[in-house]
């Protein structure tokens, strides 16, 4: 028997548009739903740190956490770390470089539009691609809004 749980569907937006992490964790790429664990007292140092100097999984794990960086119990990072997000951009990990875009997204990044462009125009992952044009057009609908 699998130790495994699997997911046809996404259980909260019930599309099938799951992608399934390193063991049981899943997200979704249509409504942000996951399954993975809140960090409790999640220090933004230690992720931060994690992102920019840990190995592949720790990396992952990482930017993992930053999925969820708009949900207030979970919240790990702030426009200040801005720019060691834009650094994890350039990670070879697909997996990190869709989170880190995701996570720039929820942050409305006006500094790293320029970068996602450039990732939605020319990265090699269509994950990561449709990442970064996510979080292009969170950035910019939030831009038209303040200026309106």
């Amino acid at each position: 028997m699998s130790q495994y749980q699997e997911f046809g569907e996404c259980p909260s937006c019930g599309n099938p548009n799951l992608r399934r992490l390193d063991g049981n964790s899943w997200f979704c790429l249509d409504c942000d739903w996951d399954n993975l664990p809140v960090i409790p007292n999640g220090n933004p140092d230690d992720i931060l740190a994690s992102l920019r100097h840990g190995d592949i999984h720790s990396r992952r794990i990482a930017a993992q956490a930053l999925i969820n960086i708009g949900d207030a119990d979970r919240h790990l990072a702030t426009t200040t770390d801005t720019r060691v997000l834009l650094e994890a951009l350039d990670d070879e990990d697909d997996d990190v470089r869709y989170f880190v875009a995701v996570a720039l997204g929820k942050l409305e990044a006006n500094l790293s539009l320029s970068k996602l462009k450039q990732l939605a125009r020319d990265d090699a992952s269509p994950l990561v691609r449709e990442g970064a044009k996510t979080a292009i057009e969170q950035i910019e609908s939030r831009q038209l809004a303040v200026s309106n």
